[in-house]
Formats: structure tokens, sequence, C-alpha cells
């Protein structure tokens, strides 16, 4: 009986069988992996929890001119002496209304008031015992000033306190009657008005703001459009 056809059929039927067994293994072991979804983020509500830089933002620089003295809610004070020497004058400007005085130390002086706006200053005094007159910029005032028949040129800078104008108190001029301006170097150039006569004015101590007179204590006032002169 004649058995070999079957059997060679029956072996290459199990050998192609065995070659594709091989084949599928070898397709599933190097296929990638499927990639997962992403997770579901459910309803939107916001952004995620946890704290948020926000936008970038720098602090707020204050109101003034950088020079250090005006950061002073709109206030800029101008010192310093006259050209030449022979006078020093201070300006206190805050939002745009001014005080000025101007005094050579002695026998000269006076209290200025007015405006300052888009560069110009404009100042003057009752019974034309003086004038002022400028043009200004956050650093520094040039112009011309009068003080009765004395007339200078400046040029001034903006400076920090205790560098201002100073009064001793109203209520106690009996006593002493006196303005001063006090430089950025921290000099003290002042008139005292002795019952009309003209004179210097003794000096005060910034720190305490007063004055000895006769044994009584006189308290020195910083002045400002806000306070007067």
């Amino acid at each position: 009986m004649n058995i070999k056809a079957p059997l060679i059929t029956l072996g290459a039927g199990l050998a192609v069988a065995g070659v594709l067994y091989g084949m599928n293994v070898s397709v599933t072991n190097n296929a990638a992996p499927a990639a997962l979804p992403p997770p579901s983020a459910g309803p939107s509500s916001g952004p995620p929890a946890g704290p948020s830089a926000g936008p970038s933002s720098s602090p707020s620089a204050p109101p003034g001119d950088g020079t250090g003295n005006a950061a002073k809610q709109g206030t800029i004070t101008y010192a310093g002496a006259v050209d030449g020497g022979a006078a020093s004058l201070g300006v206190v400007v805050n939002n745009g209304k001014a005080i000025a005085y101007v005094c050579d130390g002695r026998s000269a002086e006076s209290w200025l008031d007015g405006e300052m706006s888009n560069g110009e200053a404009q100042f003057n005094r009752a019974k034309a015992t003086g004038t002022l007159t400028a043009t200004y910029t956050a650093a520094q005032m040039k112009g011309t000033v009068t003080a009765g028949t004395k007339t200078w040129t400046f040029t001034i800078k903006a400076v920090a306190p205790p560098s201002g104008l100073y009064r001793s108190q109203s209520s106690l001029r009996k006593k002493l009657d006196a303005s001063w301006i006090v430089l950025p170097d921290g000099k003290q150039v002042g008139v005292e008005n002795n019952n009309g006569v003209l004179q210097p004015a003794p000096p005060f101590d910034v720190t305490t703001r007063s004055a000895s007179v006769d044994g009584t204590t006189v308290t020195i006032e910083p002045t400002s459009p806000a306070t007067g002169y």
C-alpha cells in the first residue's frame, strides 16, 4: 500500500503552519504599542489649581522727578545760590502752585508766590517788592529774580530735605521774625526782620527745627504752597 504521498503532504502542511506561526509571533513582538488616548479633562472649570504668576508687572514708580525729592506727592523743592553767589533762592512747588524766597542774608529779601506749568514759572509779590521769571525742568530752574532794587540771574537745582524754605512760627514772630533758605551743603542763608530793620537771621537747628532767642525756644517751620509764608 502506498502511504508516502499523504505523509509528504501532511509534512508539508505542518511545515507551512510552523512558518506562519513563527511569522505571526515575530510581527506581534516587533509591533509598536498603540498610543493610549489622553485622559479625559472633564468639563472646563477655569485654570488649574495652584499659584499663578499672572501678568508680569513692575512696582509703580513713586510720583515725582527721580531726584529723591519730589516723590512727595508732586512736591519739588529747588534751592541754590544765584549766579555770582550774592544771594540765595529757594522754590517749593506742589501741583503747579509755588512759593519762593530770595535773600542776600543781610538786608534784601522777598517772598513770592505764583504758578509753574508747561516748563514756565511766573511769580510776583504785592507792591512790586519782588518778581521771578523762569523756565524749569524736574531737575533745575533757571531765570531771573528780583528783591527790592536788586536783580539776579540764577540756575538752581532740585534738592532733598532738609534743604528748602523755613520761617519762624507765625505765633512767635514777635520773638523772632526770620526766614531761611537751607542749601544742599547745609548752609543757612536768612534774614531777620527786627521791627522793620533787616539783618542776618540767626542759625537754627534743622533737626529740632527750633532756635533759641533770649532763652525762649522759637519753633521754625518748613514752608510750602499749602502752608504759605
